[in-house]
């Protein structure tokens, strides 16, 4: 890889995590507007299993539900893993941990 190619892949990096940043807030998000609906119309579920994508293919959504989250994490650790690495590879040090 030339200079120009590594410096694309670290933005690539950078970018990757941002992402993983206003996910992160958005989750948050849901989960406070899920935590209020729900108590206030937990029924606006049911009505919405019929038609809505997220409750398709009923007979197979809670395995589809595993697997895609098991897959995120998978990706989360590997950016982990990346991002541990092109770290070490600047010469950075790890901090040594206090016993």
């Amino acid at each position: 890889m030339n200079e120009e190619e590594v410096n694309e892949l670290v933005e690539r990096i950078h970018s990757a995590k941002e992402s993983l940043v206003l996910f992160g807030r958005q989750v948050f998000r849901i989960s406070s507007d899920f935590g209020e609906l729900s108590r206030t119309h937990p029924d606006s579920f049911r009505l919405l299993a019929a038609e809505h994508k997220l409750f398709a293919n009923k007979e197979i959504v809670h395995a589809q539900m595993e697997e895609f989250y098991k897959a995120s994490i998978n990706y989360i650790e590997l950016l982990r893993e990346i991002n541990r690495r092109a770290i070490e590879l600047s010469g950075t040090a790890a901090p040594k941990k206090n016993l």
